[in-house]
């Protein structure tokens, strides 16, 4: 008896923030990794609902899915940059805009497209620190290439992923200049740049500069955001766990595995079939954090709801259980505990929408 949550009125809810702080610029959704969690059919229905018609993917079995299913006339970009001759091929045949961040990606979708006689929309990547894909702002020749010489290929945007856009201001400032440098430069080629989008999600709500064009949001769906708490979002995703058995331990019992803990008096506790490998007290942010952060975030003991009050979980969280400290709480076997989650962590559990 155990289910990742998704409450859909919270997600409208983030929804209608984003486009509040988007302020009219054209709001791409990011539904990658399985919209991070939350379900990408689910959610791409719940988006085309709220009046939002771009979706971007970073798989082409997304965007298959989202064509075979009836988003036929929604415009769809594939986020990474891809040279795979099978993938480009089949992001042509679903009408799909293609980015490319790389000479030899544009060479291959180019040869495609000319093989088939169409056009393929395609948006430019900068790599301006992040370094996944992306061409250097050094080698503008390359993307001059793409205008001049591929005419299979017709350019709709061009954009850059900032790399600490939820920690530094001043790193992400010099990323907007170099993103900015580099429209600026094709323009005095003579090239259109399409539409300009840099904003993620955090730098949406965290700062009052680079909207442009357009903006991406992703964790901000799931009101996700690294960082401190942004007031106009809420966290989406929560399991639902029935406990499996409550009984009392004496001082001086020694619970959990490895060192485990050893209880300090006597303590009811209450057990639930839900642990790390289900997503629970697993953060996937904690690596990108500094020292003191991941430090505090060690001393920080996580807790579930049960019946309405705080439990706090006893010892390290299991693969498959985690135990409780429900000693002032009035529970039983079935009672329902309430265990805050990433979606996008969470695996083995049906979902369940509200």
């Amino acid at each position: 008896m155990k289910s990742l949550v998704i409450d859909k009125r919270v997600i409208r809810n983030n929804i209608k923030a984003i486009k509040d702080k988007a302020d009219g610029a054209a709001i791409y959704a990011d539904l990658s990794a399985n919209a991070y969690g939350m379900g990408l059919w689910e959610v791409a229905q719940l988006l085309r609902d709220e009046g939002i018609r771009n979706f971007v993917v970073s798989d082409p079995k997304d965007a298959a899915l989202l064509r075979k299913n009836g988003f036929t006339e929604e415009r769809i970009m594939m986020l990474r940059s891809t040279a795979d001759p099978v993938e480009l091929a089949e992001l042509i045949d679903l009408g799909v805009i293609c980015t490319v961040g790389s000479y030899d990606a544009a060479v291959a979708l180019n040869g495609i497209a000319e093989a088939r006689g169409t056009v393929c929309e395609v948006q430019i990547k900068i790599d301006t620190g992040l370094g996944r894909y992306g061409f250097d702002p050094s080698e503008l020749d390359r993307v001059a290439a793409v205008y001049r010489y591929m005419s299979s290929l017709a350019v709709v945007g061009t954009f850059t992923t900032f790399s600490a856009s939820w920690r530094s201001r001043k790193e992400t400032l010099a990323q907007l200049d170099l993103f900015n440098s580099v429209l600026d430069r094709l323009e005095e080629m003579g090239f259109e740049t399409g539409n300009a989008h840099c904003c993620d999600s955090a730098a949406l709500f965290k700062y009052d500069f680079g909207h442009m064009d357009a903006v991406r949001v992703d964790t901000a769906l799931c009101g996700r955001i690294p960082g401190k708490a942004i007031p106009s979002l809420s966290k989406v995703g929560y399991i639902e766990a029935g406990i499996e058995e409550v009984g009392w331990c004496s001082k001086g019992h020694k619970i959990g595995s490895g060192h485990g803990v050893v209880i300090k008096k006597p303590t009811k506790i209450a057990v639930l079939s839900v642990g790390y490998y289900h997503g629970f007290g697993v953060d996937r942010h904690i690596s990108e954090r500094g020292f003191f952060d991941r430090f505090l975030s060690r001393r920080r003991s996580p807790y579930v709801r049960v019946n309405g009050q705080r439990a706090k979980v006893i010892g390290n969280v299991g693969m498959l259980h985690t135990l409780i400290d429900v000693t002032k709480i009035d529970c039983t076997v079935g009672d329902v505990a309430i265990m805050d989650v990433d979606p996008v962590n969470v695996k083995g559990l049906p979902r369940n929408y509200k």
